[in-house]
C-alpha cells in the first residue's frame, strides 16, 4: 500500500496530532510534501501506516508517547 499524505490548506482545528511521525513511511510523505511545496500535510486518511521498528527497538516499548 502506498502512503498518501493529504495537503492541509487551512490551519488546524484541533490540538490532536495529525501526523504519524512514528510511521515507517513518514520520510517518504515528508519528501512528497517538500517536493510539492506544501506548507502542511496530514496522515489522517492514509492507510499505509506502519509503526517504526526503530523506536520500539530503542525504547523497548510499544508506545513512547
Amino acid at each position: 500500500m502506498e502512503p498518501c499524505p493529504v495537503l492541509m490548506k487551512r490551519g488546524r482545528e484541533s490540538d490532536r496530532p495529525y501526523r504519524k511521525v512514528d510511521c515507517d513511511n513518514y520520510r517518504d510523505c515528508l519528501d512528497t510534501a517538500l517536493k510539492s511545496r506544501w506548507s502542511d500535510f496530514s496522515c489522517d486518511k492514509c492507510k499505509a501506516y506502519s509503526r517504526t521498528k526503530f523506536i520500539e527497538q530503542v525504547t523497548g516499548k510499544n508506545d513512547y508517547w
